[in-house]
Parts: structure tokens; C-alpha cells; sequence
């Protein structure tokens, strides 16, 4: 009896020593958009964190490797050795990730040391005899990882909106069939899916690495919350938000959404204690005062080695290009900037269209220097597109504007930026834009916002002058008429604007594709290496009423 009791009171003094007693930390981040210098001091904190306990681990949600010149310039890649110099664990893909084309995003998750988790993208492989497709995950969809004693799940998703958001045709045939499938259907099941899964290996705890964002009409992160159980926080990109709040599951049950904002304005701080509770904080990157020197090292020498060609000067301005107003509101998605203008009339000049037109979801910053570099360049237009040109019907032109102003006044990425195009927006009509299941321009109903659109037709002689300095008439647009439009590859010829050029006749601009950002250079050079005054202010081509 008395060895019976000695061999109890050992096996609890077993049990009590294998319990965890120190707390689990997961710093997190999502959107960070090359935002590279932030990555030392999220090592920083590691470090600091590993002082007080070895459970640490680091995750991402998405959008690290498209932003700026580190990340087009590299296709992702001088990003993602930053970030193997941090040491990340888990990270899930943003829309973002495949601006480069879906086989560079899959080389950029092979060289990343951490591991890359997505539960709902697919390559679709064919069809079965039963008629059902076919599929292969590309990334496993959760894994599970032991602090201590202490299983913690982490499952990834990414957005449905990807198909449209980044570059549709890397997701299609030619002939218009998929070639992947992100799940906009069943995206929440697999989900759930996974968190069985994780929960069925032990997990006590469960953290969804999320890129879905704030859109409900695709799977989103509080519609994920609402229709699962078993979650205790999910971690959001996509939306650029700061969120830490609180949502009740499909039981009633209470789950975590939170969301670090964009660019390291915030890293992200979960803590598990010996009990299982967790807490979320939000720390400013400013009081993140511990830098890791290697990761700083690693930063430095990826800028060195960029820094000769980001600074070339390509030209001057004596004004400011703008993509934003004085309070930082974005406006580019939704009305007439200078920038835009600008922007526009480099498509129409360089491939010799009746049109240019340039999407406002495809500018990613102004330029608000004297001098403009060729990393000025890169920023605003970071997607490394070739310039095309598109054949089309007026009717045609007509459909894509109305889904430019689908949306307003909020915000929409398809907003068309024109040259040698007028046109007036009234947005007191409902739009009538219809949309197919992946959100795809699918026609236009009765009711139109578009109640004036006119094409700008050089006099004699002109064709060939800068923009702003030809002579001619303005005549309303034809819709049995056939028009040119000149613009980036995502719009004219990869099923961007939400597919509206879709089906259209698409022609490279001469032989060999003029690259977006060469086309940038080579304008600004027919202005003399200067911009004009003419783009002080924005022309007037887009009245919004």
C-alpha cells in the first residue's frame, strides 16, 4: 500500500513538472507591403520576449512581398530573405503574393524557412468519370506546433477575391477554364475542416492565420467567426484594419479577431498563460525598441544592392503627383487625381491608342518629391505589367466604365483613370453592374451612372504629340463604333477591371511589350524630363455628380 501510494505521489510530481508553467507568445503582423524595416524590430521583440520564455514563435498573415521597389524589383524574393533572417514559423499567402505569377509565389514559399499554410487554394487537375473536379491542395491547411505541454493549432486561409484582386489570368487557361480554385463556396467548411483536424491531434488552443479582409460579399474574417467553432482568435489582413474585438462563434461562444493595420504600425502579441487564457495586445512599432542586429544587417544589405537603380533620377516635377489628399484619404479609387491623369495619358502616348485608361486600384503611391527616381516609379506602379492595347466596341467601353463607378462614392480598385476620354458619373442611379459567382463583370442591367462619355479625336497632324498639347474635338462615344484602349497588361489583357476586357481583342503594343514602368521613363522624357504644368491639377475628364 505503502509503495502503491509513493508510486501515486511520484507520477503526480511527474505530471506537475511536465506541465507548462511559462507563457506562450506569438507575435504576429499582416500587411506589411515591404514595409522592411520593421522586420528587425519584430526579431527585436522576439529576442526580448525569449528573455522571459522559450515558447515564441513569429506568424504572418499576408501581403509581405508586394509594396514597394524591395519587393518588384526582387519578385518577392529580397522580402522573404528578410524574413528567413527573422525566423517566422507560420505565414499564410495574400492576394498579393501572387502579383508575380502563381509558380513565383510557390518559389517563394519553398525558400521561405517557415512554413506556409492555406487551406482553401487548389490546383484543379481534371475531372472525374463522376463529373466532379478534380484537385490538389498547394499548401498543407493547419499544422500543429508544441510548446511544452501545450499543443497549439494554426490554420491558414486566404481570399477568394485574390481571382480578381491580383491577376485573373494566372488563374485561367486560354480558353477561360480555371486551372485553380480558391473555395469561395466552401471556403468556411474548410475551415472548420482544418480545425477539427488540428483539434483531432491534440490542439488546445486554435489561431487562424486569416488574409480574408472585411468584404461580405466573399468569405470574410467575421463571416468565418460567425460560421465556425472550435477557434479562439483569428488574425486578419487584407483590410489594413487595427481590430481587437471580440465575436460570438456558430455556439454562441466568444472568439478573438484582431488585425495589426498595415506596413508595422503595429506588431501583434498573443499570450497563452499555464491555464490555456489568452490575451491580444497591440504594441506601436515605436515602443518595439529592441532591433535584432542581424535582421538589421540583412535589411541594409538588400538596400545597398537595390539602392543604385531605385535612385536613378528619371526626372522632375514641381508639383506634387497625387494619390491622396492633405488628411491621407486615399482618392485614386474614386475620383480624378492629378496622378491618374498622368498616369493615363502615358498609356494612351506610349502605345499609340484612341484611349489610355488606368485602373485607381493599380496606382500604389504618389510622388511628392522634386526629383523622380525610378523607385518613385516602381511605387506607384509596383506590378512589373507590360503595356497592351484592347480593340472594343464603344458599348464595350461603356460596360467598363460603368464598373469603374459601380461602387461610388466608396472606393473601387477598378476606377478608370482616362485620356482622351471625358465622361460624367451620376451617382444618385443605382448601379445595374452584374457580377458572376467569382465577382466577375458578368453585364450592365437597365440603369446606367454613365450619362456622358465623349472620345477626345486629334486634328490632323496631331496624332503623334504629347496629349495635353494636341488640337481637336470632342465627339460623344459610338457604341457601334470601334475604339483602341491602351493600358496595363492587368487591365487589357489579364482579366483585371474585374474582367471587363476580358473578351475583348487584345494586341501587344509593338512586338516586344513595353514594360509599365519603362513606358513611365520614356514619357516623361518626351515631356523634356520635366512634368508639365499641364498636370498641376486634374484636367477635368471625370465629372462625378
Amino acid at each position: 500500500m505503502k509503495l502503491k501510494n509513493l508510486l501515486l505521489i511520484c507520477l503526480v510530481a511527474l505530471l506537475a513538472a511536465c506541465q507548462r508553467t511559462q507563457p506562450i507568445v506569438i507575435l504576429y503582423e499582416n500587411d506589411v507591403h515591404c514595409a522592411v524595416e520593421g522586420y528587425a524590430r519584430m526579431a527585436g521583440q522576439r529576442d526580448a520576449e525569449k528573455q522571459n520564455t522559450p515558447y515564441v514563435a513569429v506568424v504572418s498573415c499576408g501581403d509581405f512581398a508586394q509594396g514597394n521597389t524591395v519587393g518588384s524589383l526582387t519578385e518577392g524574393e529580397a522580402v522573404v530573405r528578410i524574413m528567413n533572417a527573422v525566423g517566422y514559423d507560420y505565414l499564410t499567402v495574400g492576394n498579393h503574393e501572387f502579383d508575380y505569377t502563381v509558380p513565383q509565389m510557390e518559389h517563394l514559399s519553398q525558400i521561405l524557412t517557415g512554413t506556409t499554410l492555406c487551406c482553401n487554394f487548389s490546383r484543379i487537375t481534371g475531372v472525374g468519370e463522376d463529373g466532379q473536379i478534380e484537385e490538389v491542395d498547394l499548401y498543407p491547411a493547419y499544422a500543429v506546433k508544441k510548446f511544452g505541454s501545450t499543443k497549439v493549432g494554426f490554420v491558414g486561409v486566404a481570399t477568394p477575391s485574390t481571382f480578381r484582386s491580383s491577376t485573373p489570368t494566372y488563374f485561367i487557361d486560354d480558353e477561360g477554364n480555371l486551372l485553380y480554385d480558391f473555395h469561395q463556396t466552401d471556403t468556411y467548411e474548410r475551415v472548420q475542416a482544418a480545425v477539427d483536424a488540428a483539434r483531432g491531434e491534440g490542439a488546445e488552443i486554435i489561431i487562424v492565420l486569416s488574409h480574408l479582409g472585411d468584404d461580405p460579399e466573399v468569405a470574410y474574417s467575421r463571416g468565418l467567426i460567425a460560421a465556425t467553432h472550435g477557434i479562439d482568435i483569428v488574425l486578419d489582413g487584407h483590410a489594413h484594419h487595427l481590430l481587437n474585438e471580440r465575436l460570438a462563434n456558430d455556439r454562441g461562444d466568444s472568439v478573438t479577431l484582431a488585425s495589426a493595420a498595415t506596413k508595422f504600425a503595429y506588431i501583434g502579441r498573443i499570450t497563452i498563460d499555464k491555464n490555456n487564457n489568452l490575451t491580444n495586445e497591440l504594441l506601436p512599432i515605436t515602443k518595439c525598441t529592441h532591433v535584432n542586429q542581424a535582421v538589421q544587417d540583412t535589411i541594409l544589405a538588400i538596400q545597398q544592392e537595390l539602392e543604385a537603380r531605385v535612385s536613378a533620377p528619371i526626372g522632375t516635377t514641381a508639383f506634387a503627383l497625387t494619390d491622396r489628399d492633405a488628411q491621407n484619404n486615399r482618392l485614386v479609387r474614386k475620383q480624378e487625381t492629378n496622378l491618374g491623369d498622368l498616369m493615363a495619358d502615358v498609356a494612351r502616348y506610349t502605345t499609340g491608342a484612341n484611349i489610355g485608361v488606368c485602373n485607381g486600384g493599380g496606382l500604389r503611391a504618389g510622388v511628392y518629391n522634386e526629383t523622380i527616381t525610378f523607385g518613385d516609379i516602381v511605387s506607384v506602379w509596383p506590378f512589373n505589367n507590360t503595356m497592351r492595347i484592347v480593340e472594343c466596341t464603344g458599348q464595350q467601353l461603356l460596360d467598363a466604365l460603368e464598373v469603374g463607378v459601380a461602387a461610388l462614392p466608396l472606393e473601387n480598385g477598378d476606377f478608370m483613370h482616362v485620356s482622351g476620354l471625358r465622361y460624367t458619373v451620376d451617382t444618385r442611379v443605382p448601379t445595374s453592374v452584374l457580377w458572376n459567382e467569382n465577382r466577375m463583370f458578368d453585364g450592365v442591367g437597365k440603369t446606367r451612372r454613365i450619362v456622358n462619355a465623349e472620345i477626345f479625336v486629334p486634328a490632323e497632324g496631331e496624332q503623334g504629340k504629347l496629349p495635353y498639347e494636341q488640337k481637336g474635338t470632342w465627339q460623344a462615344v459610338d457604341p457601334e463604333a470601334t475604339y483602341t484602349i491602351g493600358g496595363q497588361s492587368y487591365i487589357i489583357a489579364c482579366s483585371g477591371a474585374s474582367g471587363t476586357f476580358a473578351k475583348m481583342h487584345v494586341q501587344p503594343v509593338c512586338g516586344e511589350p513595353l514594360n509599365d514602368v519603362e513606358a513611365v521613363c520614356s514619357y516623361i522624357r518626351a515631356m523634356g524630363e520635366q512634368v508639365d504644368e499641364a498636370y498641376r491639377q486634374p484636367q477635368g475628364r471625370i465629372t462625378i455628380r
